[in-house]
C-alpha cells in the first residue's frame, strides 16, 4: 500500500450529468477521465440499471459510440438523445459554423441513428412533450447567419470571421467570462425544437440572457429567467412564461427585485430559489419562494438562515453539469451547504422541510423520478451513484473509482470546532501526515479555500492527500465569510483581512496546541482564488509561514477593477467601493499595499487565460518580492482558466502539484 501521488489523479473517473428514466430503474451519466496521450479528457456515457426492488441488475456499463457526448436526455425509459460531432460536422464547426447535431440511442439494443440537427453551437437538451425539445446555446449578435448560406457566399463569410478573430471589439458588460472567454455580444438563448416539422423557434429575444428555465411537466409551458441588455448586464432577473401552443410570453416578475438561481413547476405555480436584489453587487443568500402562473408577488415558502443553498462544498476531483435543484412529483428537492457538508432536501405544500440525507454522504448533484432519489456524491472518498432506498438508507450502485484508490492509503481528515475571539464556531480539518509517528517532528501546511463562500468538508481532495502523502500535516478550516455558517457568519463585505485573518491565525494556533509534532518553524500557508488572496494577505501581516504558495490570486483591487469577470459588479459589493469613489478604502484591502512586508519565499501560479482573477496579481506581487529580494517563483499556465485545479488540462494540473510539492519541499524539509 503506498499513499496518494500526484500522478494518481490520472486514474480517477469524474462522473456528472446524471439523469434518470422516467419509471425510476435507469440512470444515465457521463464519465470524464484524463487522457495523458492527448493531453485532454475522455467524456463518454453509462448506463445503470436497478430492479424494481432496488437490487441491481447490471453494474455502470459504457455506451458504445458516446465518446465525445455533449448534453443529453431521456426521451422515454429506453431511448436516449444526445448530442456529438463526427466527421464532416467536426470540420464545418472547426471552420466556424454552428452546427449542434442529436442522435438517438436505444438502451436495449445500443443502436444509435442521428435524430436531427440544428443552427446552434453546442445546444443542450431538455425534453419539451413528445417530439418538442428545449434547447439551449449561446448566440451572438450582429453574427452573420452562415447556416443560411451555401457556396461561395459561405467559404467568404467564414474566412472573414476567421480573420476578426484575431481581435476583440468591445461594447458593452460583461465582455469576458472565465472559462468562456470574450464574450462580447454573446447570449444564452431558448429555442424550442418541433420534430414534426423541423423547426427551431426561437423562445427568448437575441438580447435576453437566459439564467434558469423549466418546462411545465404537461408540456404546456416552458418558464425562464433572466434579463434583456445592450450595453451592462444587470444582475437582477425577471421571470417570463411561454405557452408552447400559442408562441406567446408573458411576464410573471419584472426585472430589478431577485437574482435567480433555482426554478420549476410544482401544482400549477413556479417554485423559484431567489435571491433579494439590493443594486449593491452582492447578494445574500438564496431562498424559496412560489410564483403563480399568472404573475404576480414572490411568496416567501421557506428560508435558510444557517445554511447555503446549492452545494458549496470544495474539491478537486469532480467536474461537469450538476443539478442541485429539481421539481418532480408534487414536491422540491434540493441541495444546501451546512456546517462542513452538503444535504438533499425535499420540501411540499403543506408537508414539513425534509432533509433525506446525514452528514456523512457528501452529494454533488441529484436526479429524481416519482420519489426515488439518485445522487452522484461520496462518502468521503472518490464519486459514485448512488440511491436512496425506501427505508430511508443510501445505497450505492457503482464502483467506478475503487481500482483508483485500492492499492493506496487514504488519510481521513479528523474534524474539529474552535470559538473564535468574536463567539463563532468555526470548523476545520487536520490530515495527519503519511506514517505518522506523534513521537517525530513534522512540517505543516494551512491550507484556504476559494470563495470565500465554500465550504471545506471531510470529503476527499487529492491535492491535500497528495500533500499529506510527502510527509505533510495539512490543515483546513471554513473561517468567517465561508459557507454553511448562515447569512451573519458569512458576510464579511468590506472586512475581509480582519476576521477571516483572525480566524485563520487562531486556527492554526489550535491545531498547533492540538499537534505537539508540527514544528512551528515549518509552516506553510497556500490557497487559490479567494484562498490566494489570503495567502498574499497573510505573509504580508505576518512571519509566522516559512513558505508559501499562492494561486490564481487577487492582490490590488483597484489594479484589477474592470480586469475581471466580475470586477465592475463584485469589486463594489465585496470590498466597499470603487477606485475613483473609494479608492483609499480598496487599497486597505489589498494585498499589495503591504507587499514590502514580505520576507516569506512564496511561489505564485496563475493561468494566463483566468479571468475570474486576472494574472496581474500574480504579476504584481512576484516584481514585489523580486525587488525586494525575497525568494520567489511564478509559474504561468498558458490556454487554462480559473479552473486549472478542477478541469485543466491533465498536464497542466500536474505541473501544478509538482511546482507545489517541490517548493515546500525546498523551504520545508529542512
Amino acid at each position: 500500500m503506498g499513499y496518494i501521488e500526484k500522478r494518481d489523479i490520472l486514474d480517477y473517473k469524474f462522473l456528472s450529468g446524471l439523469c434518470v428514466s422516467s419509471n425510476g430503474n435507469r440512470a444515465v451519466f457521463k464519465v470524464s477521465r484524463a487522457c495523458e496521450a492527448e493531453n485532454n479528457y475522455q467524456v463518454q456515457l453509462y448506463r445503470l440499471e436497478v430492479s424494481e426492488g432496488g437490487g441491481r441488475l447490471s453494474g455502470a456499463l459504457p455506451l458504445e459510440g458516446t465518446v465525445g457526448v455533449g448534453d443529453f436526455c431521456f426521451v422515454d425509459p429506453d431511448h436516449i438523445i444526445f448530442s456529438a460531432l463526427k466527421g464532416d460536422d467536426r470540420d464545418r464547426v472547426a471552420q466556424g459554423e454552428f452546427l449542434t447535431v442529436f442522435y438517438s440511442m436505444n438502451l436495449n439494443t445500443g443502436a444509435v441513428e442521428e435524430r436531427f440537427r440544428v443552427p446552434l453551437k453546442n445546444a443542450a437538451i431538455e425534453l419539451a412533450g413528445p417530439g418538442r425539445f428545449l434547447l439551449t446555446a449561446v448566440g451572438i449578435k450582429d453574427r452573420p447567419d452562415v447556416e443560411r448560406m451555401s457556396g461561395e457566399e459561405k467559404e467568404r463569410v467564414l474566412r472573414e470571421l476567421k480573420a476578426q478573430s484575431d481581435f476583440v471589439v468591445c461594447d458593452e458588460l460583461p465582455f469576458m467570462f472565465d472559462g468562456r472567454g470574450y464574450m462580447n455580444g454573446q447570449r444564452r438563448r431558448l429555442y424550442l425544437y418541433c420534430e414534426a416539422d423541423g423547426r427551431c423557434i426561437p423562445v427568448t429575444e437575441p438580447l435576453f440572457e437566459t439564467s434558469q428555465s423549466a418546462v411545465d411537466p404537461e408540456g404546456r409551458y416552458i418558464a425562464y429567467s433572466g434579463v434583456t441588455y445592450d450595453r451592462f448586464y444587470v444582475r437582477s432577473h425577471g421571470i417570463y412564461l411561454y405557452e408552447i401552443g400559442t408562441g406567446t410570453t408573458k411576464t410573471l416578475l419584472a426585472p430589478g427585485s431577485f437574482q435567480i438561481m433555482g426554478l420549476g413547476f410544482l401544482n400549477g405555480r413556479l417554485v423559484v430559489a431567489a435571491a433579494p436584489w439590493n443594486g449593491e453587487g452582492a447578494f445574500p443568500n438564496h431562498d424559496l419562494y412560489t410564483l403563480t402562473l399568472t404573475g404576480g408577488r414572490m411568496e416567501p415558502v421557506h428560508f435558510h438562515r444557517e445554511e447555503d443553498f446549492g452545494c458549496k462544498t470544495c474539491g478537486d476531483c469532480k467536474s461537469g453539469k450538476m443539478r442541485t435543484f429539481q421539481s418532480q412529483g408534487g414536491a422540491l428537492y434540493y441541495i444546501t451547504t451546512k456546517g462542513t457538508g452538503a444535504s438533499i432536501n425535499r420540501w411540499a405544500p403543506g408537508e414539513l422541510f425534509r432533509r433525506l440525507s446525514g452528514p456523512d454522504f457528501l452529494p454533488d448533484s441529484l436526479a429524481v423520478s416519482g420519489e426515488v432519489v439518485w445522487s452522484i456524491g461520496s462518502g468521503g472518498g472518490l464519486q459514485e451513484v448512488y440511491r436512496r432506498k425506501g427505508d430511508g438508507l443510501w445505497e450505492r450502485l457503482t464502483n467506478l473509482n475503487d481500482s483508483a484508490l485500492e492499492n493506496r492509503t487514504v488519510s481521513a481528515p479528523v474534524r474539529y470546532t474552535f470559538t473564535d475571539r468574536d463567539g463563532f464556531s468555526v470548523n476545520g480539518f487536520v490530515i495527519e501526515p503519511a506514517d505518522y509517528d506523534p513521537g517525530k517532528s513534522y512540517p505543516g501546511i494551512l491550507e484556504i479555500h476559494g470563495g470565500p463562500r465554500a465550504a471545506f468538508t471531510h470529503g476527499f481532495f487529492h491535492e491535500l492527500q497528495y500533500l499529506a502523502g510527502k510527509g505533510y500535516f495539512v490543515f483546513y478550516c471554513n473561517p468567517r465569510g465561508s459557507a454553511g455558517g448562515g447569512e451573519d457568519f458569512a458576510d464579511i463585505r468590506g472586512r475581509r483581512g480582519t476576521v477571516d485573518y483572525n480566524d485563520l491565525m487562531e486556527w492554526t494556533d489550535f491545531v498547533l496546541d492540538k499537534y505537539k509534532s508540527i514544528d512551528p518553524k515549518r509552516l506553510g500557508v497556500m490557497g487559490g482564488s479567494y484562498g490566494g488572496y489570503m495567502t498574499n494577505w497573510i505573509i504580508s501581516h505576518t512571519k509566522r509561514f516559512a513558505a508559501a504558495v499562492s494561486m490564481r490570486s487577487i492582490a490590488d483591487l483597484t489594479g484589477s477593477y474592470g480586469a475581471t469577470d466580475c470586477g465592475a459588479w463584485g469589486t463594489p459589493g465585496v470590498y466597499g467601493g470603487t477606485p475613483w469613489a473609494n479608492d483609499e478604502r480598496l487599497r486597505e484591502q489589498s494585498p499589495f499595499t503591504y507587499a514590502m512586508n514580505i520576507y516569506t519565499p512564496t511561489l505564485f501560479l496563475h493561468s494566463f487565460e483566468d479571468h475570474r482573477c486576472n494574472v496581474t496579481g500574480a504579476m504584481q506581487m512576484y516584481t514585489a518580492l523580486q525587488l525586494k529580494g525575497v525568494p520567489t517563483r511564478m509559474c504561468l499556465f498558458k490556454n487554462e482558466c480559473h479552473e486549472l485545479s478542477r478541469s485543466g488540462r491533465p498536464a497542466s494540473r500536474l505541473r501544478r502539484l509538482e511546482e507545489i510539492g517541490a517548493w515546500m519541499d525546498r523551504y520545508l524539509k529542512l
